[in-house]
């Protein structure tokens, strides 16, 4: 019976295994050290010593491969391999810079849905017009949701910066004047009084007038106003 060609995972996995292998083998000083270091004379080591170290450097670097390289570590690279080579299989089958054709690709993205030909392809609109068509519709569907929304950002982006503006003028700290002319201002106010003011003193005047000059019967006007009456003949230079 033959046996099945191996996966790119069992591929992967052997040439982990290879590498992880080499890692492992254990460590021996260099012919270039051990020259060194026995010329070294009353400076050099020991070889008891630099078995010693070897021997615990050795045990470490055993402990260590054993618990990082474990078979699940390595079963898990060979999958993210075998992942990455199937993506880069799918991107050759469609072309560079063709993202809008992956598998799982976010439709949503302003940069896909910019990528999207008008027409799927020819051979599509010759062997299925009707998905072709739905095709089309949907990309210039697709377009003008992506347009709307590019301007909805703009809209609140300037919004934002008003609101900004506006954020200079409010709390206490503003430095507005407080007899701004509002609505039921202190301005406001004082502009009432002198209308008042001024319809009594018109009223006053009035009296004095009909009274210093006979026609009609008088009006009373009260002290007050005959008063402030005097004041502005006064300041009139009567």
């Amino acid at each position: 019976m033959a046996t099945s060609a191996p996966t790119i995972i069992d591929l992967k996995l052997q040439f982990l295994n290879s590498q992880i292998l080499a890692l492992s083998s254990p460590l021996s000083p260099s012919d270039t050290f051990l020259d060194s270091n026995s010329s070294a004379e009353e400076d050099a080591l020991r070889q008891k010593s630099i078995d010693e170290a070897l021997h615990k450097l050795n045990g470490l670097l055993k402990k260590h491969n054993r618990l990082v390289y474990g078979p699940q570590a390595k079963r898990h690279v060979a999958e993210q391999v075998d992942r990455l080579y199937w993506v880069a299989g799918e991107r050759g089958a469609h072309g560079e810079g063709e993202e809008w054709a992956e598998k799982g690709t976010d439709y949503r993205r302003e940069n896909i849905i910019e990528q999207l030909p008008e027409v799927w392809s020819d051979e599509a609109v010759a062997k299925a017009p009707e998905q072709a068509q739905k095709y089309k519709e949907l990309q210039q569907k697709l377009r003008e949701l992506n347009e709307r929304r590019k301007q909805a950002r703009e809209r609140v982006e300037k919004y934002k910066a008003f609101k900004e503006t506006l954020d200079l003028f409010a709390g206490e700290e503003a430095g507005l004047q407080e007899n701004l002319v509002t609505k039921n201002g202190e301005v406001e106010e004082e502009l009432e009084k002198m209308r008042r003011l001024m319809l009594r003193v018109e009223r006053g005047m009035n009296g004095l007038v009909e009274k210093n000059s006979g026609e009609g019967d008088e009006m009373d006007v009260d002290e007050e106003w005959f008063e402030e009456a005097k004041m502005l003949r006064l300041l009139g230079g009567a």
